[in-house]
C-alpha cells in the first residue's frame, strides 16, 4: 500500500495539470475569439505557456488527440489506456469549465466557440482539423518525447505556434478547433452550435492517429538500438522533408487566401515548427534552395555533416511531392482551386524586380539556415561549443520578414517547391521560372558567403589534429618524468582529437 501512494499522487497531479492547462487554453479561446484581432496569437501563446508550465508534470497534452498520439507512440512515459482516459476526462472537464468561466467575464453571448463557416462543407472542416492536428501531434511527439531532442527548450513554442499557424490558416473555415476538448465547448450552447461537435473529434483524432503512425515509421532511433538499414537511412529523412513541405504549403495556400494581417506570421510559424519537428532526422530543409545551399557547403569542403548529391536529389523530389499534396489539401480545405493562394508575380511589379526580390529573399532564408540551424555552432572566440535552440525561430521569422518586405514585389515564395503550387493545381505557371532560378542562385550565394564567414567549419580537422598533437606531447612529457602522471592524460582519448559537432 505504501508503494502505491506515490503513483496515486502522481496520477492526481497529472489530472489536475491537464485540467488546469486545458481550462486556461479554453478560457482564452472563449474570451478572445471574436473579441480580439490577435486571438490566434493569444491562443497560441496560452498553449505555449501552459505546456511550459505543466510539461514536466503531465507532458502538457491538453488535447485528447495529442494524448491518443502519445499513447499510440508507446515507450517509456506513454500513458496506459486507463491513464489516457483520465487525461481525456480531465481535458474535457477543463474545457467546459474554461468556457463557463469566460461567460462570467464577458457573458455567454459574447463568448467565442468553434463553428464551421457558413457554406463550408463538413469534409473541408474535417480536413482542416486533421491536417493541423497531424502537424501539432507530430511536433509534440518529435520535440517533447524523443531521446534525440531531450532537454530542449523550444518544445513549448513549437507546440503553441503550430496552433497559431493553423488558426490563422484555417480558423475561418473549420472554426479552428484542432482539439476535441476545445470543440466540445459547443455542447454548452446546444442547437445548431453543437451539431458539428463530431467534426472536432473525428478530424483531430484522425490527425493524431496518423502522426503516431508516421512517428513509429520515421523515428527509428526511438525503437531500435542498431544502425538503420541503408533504405531507412534514405527514406526516413526524405519522408520528413515531404511532411514538412506539405504542411508549409498547406498553410501558404490557405492563409494566403485570407485577408488576415497575420498571414506572413502564419507562414513563418509553419516553417519554424516543422523545423523543430524534423531537424533531428532530415535537417529540415523544406526548400530546394536550402538543399542546394547545404550541398554547395559540402562541395566547398565542409569537414562535418557530409551531404551527397544523391541525398540532395531525394530531398528535392520529396519536397516537390510534399508541395503537391499540400497544395491539393489547401484546395480541399477551401473547396476550390481558384480560391487557393499560389505564389505569383504581382501585377505591375515586373519580372526584373521580382527576380531580384526572390534572389534576396531566398539568400536570407538560406543564410539563416546555414548559420543558425546547425545543432551545434562554433563560437567565434575560443571555438567553444554552444547550443542554439533558437534555430527554428530564426529561420521561420526570416521567412516572415521577407514575405512582409519583399512579398508585395515578388510574390514572396523564395522556395521552388511552393512555387510549383500553381502548376500542380492547373493554375498559371507565370513567374515559376523566376522562383526556381532566383531562389537557387540565392541558395548558392548564401553557401559562398557561409564559406567565408564560417571558415572554422572547413578547417576543424586541421585544428583537431593540432590539438591532438599537443595532447600527445603533454602525455609524452609527463611520461618522461612520471608514468603515474601520464596515465590520467592518456585516458582522455587523445587519438580522437577534438570533435566539434556542427
Amino acid at each position: 500500500m505504501g508503494r502505491a501512494q506515490p503513483s496515486v499522487k502522481a496520477n492526481c497531479a497529472t489530472a489536475l495539470t491537464e485540467f488546469l492547462g486545458t481550462l486556461f487554453l479554453c478560457l482564452t479561446v472563449a474570451a478572445a475569439a471574436g473579441n480580439s484581432e490577435i486571438a490566434p496569437i493569444a491562443i497560441g501563446c496560452a498553449l505555449m505557456v501552459a505546456v511550459y508550465a505543466g510539461g514536466h508534470v503531465s507532458g502538457g497534452h491538453y488535447n485528447p488527440a495529442v494524448t491518443l498520439a502519445v499513447f499510440l507512440r508507446g515507450g517509456a512515459g506513454a500513458p496506459t489506456l486507463l491513464m489516457a482516459l483520465v487525461y481525456v476526462f480531465s481535458q474535457v472537464a477543463g474545457a467546459l469549465t474554461g468556457a463557463v468561466l469566460a461567460w462570467a467575464f464577458i457573458g455567454k453571448n459574447s463568448a467565442g466557440y468553434a463553428a464551421v463557416a457558413p457554406g463550408a462543407h463538413a469534409s473541408s472542416a474535417c480536413l482542416c482539423a486533421a491536417m493541423v492536428t497531424f502537424a501539432l501531434s507530430s511536433v509534440v511527439l518529435h520535440t517533447a518525447t524523443t531521446k534525440a531532442q531531450a532537454g530542449n527548450d523550444f518544445f513549448g513554442i513549437a507546440i503553441g505556434f503550430t496552433v497559431l499557424s493553423g488558426a490563422v490558416a484555417v480558423g475561418r473555415i473549420s472554426g479552428g478547433a484542432f482539439n476535441p476538448a476545445v470543440g466540445s465547448m459547443t455542447i454548452l450552447y446546444g442547437g445548431d452550435a453543437a451539431q458539428d461537435v463530431w467534426i472536432y473529434w473525428v478530424g483531430p483524432l484522425f490527425g493524431g492517429l496518423m502522426a503516431a503512425a508516421m512517428f513509429r515509421a520515421l523515428a527509428w532511433p526511438e525503437y531500435y538500438d542498431e544502425p538503420p538499414t541503408a533504405a531507412r537511412a534514405i527514406i526516413a529523412p526524405s519522408c520528413v522533408e515531404a511532411i514538412g513541405t506539405m504542411f508549409l504549403t498547406f498553410v501558404i495556400g490557405t492563409a494566403g487566401a485570407s485577408t488576415s494581417p497575420f498571414t506572413p506570421l502564419a507562414d513563418g510559424c509553419a516553417l519554424m515548427v516543422m523545423m523543430y519537428m524534423g531537424a533531428w532526422i532530415s535537417g529540415a530543409h523544406f526548400n530546394p534552395a536550402v538543399t542546394l545551399a547545404v550541398e554547395c557547403r559540402a562541395l566547398m569542403g565542409a569537414k562535418r555533416d557530409p551531404f551527397s548529391k544523391y541525398r540532395a536529389l531525394g530531398y528535392v523530389f520529396a519536397q516537390l511531392l510534399g508541395a503537391f499534396v499540400g497544395a491539393w489539401a489547401a484546395c480541399g480545405a477551401l473547396g476550390s482551386r481558384e480560391k487557393t493562394f499560389v505564389p505569383s508575380v504581382p501585377a505591375g511589379a515586373g519580372e526584373g524586380r521580382a527576380f531580384v526580390g526572390e534572389l534576396v529573399g531566398a539568400f536570407f532564408w538560406c543564410y539563416m539556415a546555414l548559420n543558425a540551424a546547425n545543432r551545434r555552432r562554433v563560437e567565434a572566440s575560443g571555438r567553444k561549443l554552444m547550443s542554439n535552440g533558437y534555430f527554428g525561430l530564426a529561420v521561420g521569422l526570416a521567412l516572415t520578414s521577407m514575405i512582409c518586405a519583399i512579398g508585395p514585389t515578388s510574390g514572396g515564395s523564395f522556395n521552388p517547391a511552393t512555387a510549383c503550387m500553381g502548376p500542380f493545381l492547373g493554375r498559371s505557371t507565370s513567374g515559376v521560372w523566376i522562383y526556381w532560378v532566383a531562389s537557387l542562385l540565392g541558395g548558392g550565394a548564401a553557401a559562398a558567403i557561409h564559406r567565408v564567414q564560417n571558415f572554422q567549419e572547413f578547417e576543424e580537422e586541421v585544428a583537431a589534429e593540432k590539438t591532438a598533437s599537443e595532447k600527445r606531447g603533454a602525455v609524452e612529457k609527463a611520461a618522461a618524468t612520471s608514468p603515474e602522471a601520464a596515465e590520467p592524460a592518456a585516458k582522455e582519448g587523445i587519438s580522437d582529437g577534438v570533435r566539434l559537432e556542427v
